[in-house]
């Protein structure tokens, strides 16, 4: 008679963001067979399945399978006010509290940017946009 001793309790497993995205890219490839895939990388196939749906819907931490926007800067120019014609072709005086005010020395602000994956990136508003992207693209791994 044979008999199987357990020396210790089996503890549940942590799956790192990374070995994760991993089986659920391997088991993602065209003709690929989830419940190969997962027995292959010794996790259960409920786990796989669940690891999979939860990614769909955007719930699984780090890893997302819908497509996000592009980050995109729409560039701004600030212009005199435009003036208005009176009803005998002369134009109108502006109202008083559009007359340009004198500029002040003031400390620049600071815009937070807060990305997709839940990092945040504090920027002085002068900051080149150009710059900003290439942050916001490292940053956010090209999700925004």
């Amino acid at each position: 008679m044979a008999a199987e001793i357990i020396s210790r309790v089996e503890r549940r497993r942590r799956w790192p963001a990374e070995d994760k995205l991993r089986i659920m890219s391997e088991a993602l490839e065209p003709g690929a067979v989830v419940a190969a895939v997962a027995d292959r990388n010794g996790v259960c196939r409920s786990q796989l399945y669940t690891w999979l749906r939860l990614a769909r819907d955007d719930r699984l931490p780090g890893i997302s399978m819908t497509p996000q926007p592009a980050a995109a800067f729409v560039p701004v120019r600030i212009g005199p006010l435009a003036t208005s014609v009176s009803a005998d072709g002369r134009p109108a005086s502006p109202p008083p509290d559009a007359r340009p005010t004198p500029v002040s020395r003031r400390r620049t602000s600071v815009v937070e940017v807060v990305l997709g994956n839940g990092r945040s990136l504090r920027v002085e508003e002068s900051i080149d946009p150009a710059a900003l992207a290439r942050l916001v693209e490292a940053l956010d791994g090209g999700r925004s």
